[in-house]
């Protein structure tokens, strides 16, 4: 991934931390000083404000985009039995791994589940699945954190978030099928390691089953170009 894709799936993941944010501020209502307090941990110094006004400004874009007849989410449920044509060109694919009842991961066990899942710390702040290519460390897939801008400190053992999203790109370094199912059963490996949840971007919950819709899918794909091809 070169940098400019990798600053914008950031920039992704940070309108995923907005959706995540707001869609907890409007189930618990009557709970404002707790949510004070979450914003404040995983914001640091932010004023509350400015958090509020992210966040409404990031809701208005995702309503946009959900009214943009061109947008196709991959790992959104019930696309499975699409007649639409897949995409032929590049597709992102996000899943989010969310900590369940407000209690945030702690940096040092996100380190040991990063550690145990042979995640490394990338140039960019996040962390990565590389593969070797000619004497090169190529990344696969990275893993983000949930709040913005993504990144995780230096200081982990000290740090907490309410979740971290993978992204995968295809096509990627290796086939699709490969990269897929690393990302999957990796992304599944955390959530068990972490007690958190699988979400799509909506904040929707993820299921093997579904996932395993979206990986015939791209299967399918990969069939069609091979036919195409020869």
């Amino acid at each position: 991934m070169d940098d400019l894709r990798v600053i914008l799936l950031l920039t992704g993941a940070a309108l995923i931390a907005g959706v995540y944010l707001w869609s907890r501020l409007q189930q618990r209502p009557a709970r404002r000083a707790k949510r004070t307090a979450m914003r404040s941990a995983a914001h640091g110094d932010t004023d509350a404000a400015d958090i509020e006004q992210e966040l409404a400004r990031m809701d208005k874009l995702v309503a946009e985009r959900d009214h943009d007849p061109d947008w196709h989410d991959p790992l959104e449920q019930g696309d499975s039995h699409s007649d639409a044509p897949p995409n032929p060109g590049e597709q992102i694919y996000v899943i989010s791994v969310i900590a369940e009842d407000n209690e945030p991961f702690p940096g040092d066990k996100l380190l040991k589940a990063f550690a145990n899942n042979d995640l490394v710390h990338g140039k960019k702040g996040i962390f990565e699945r590389h593969v070797e290519r000619d004497s090169r460390d190529i990344a696969v897939f990275g893993v983000a954190n949930l709040v913005k801008p993504g990144t995780f400190p230096r200081d982990m053992p000290v740090f907490t978030t309410p979740g971290v999203t993978l992204f995968l790109q295809l096509p990627c370094a290796i086939g699709a099928l490969d990269a897929f199912d690393d990302f999957v059963n990796t992304a599944e490996r955390l959530a068990v390691e972490l007690a958190g949840e699988l979400r799509d971007e909506k904040h929707q919950l993820l299921t093997h089953q579904g996932l395993m819709q979206v990986r015939e899918q791209i299967a399918a794909s990969q069939a069609r170009s091979r036919i195409a091809a020869s």
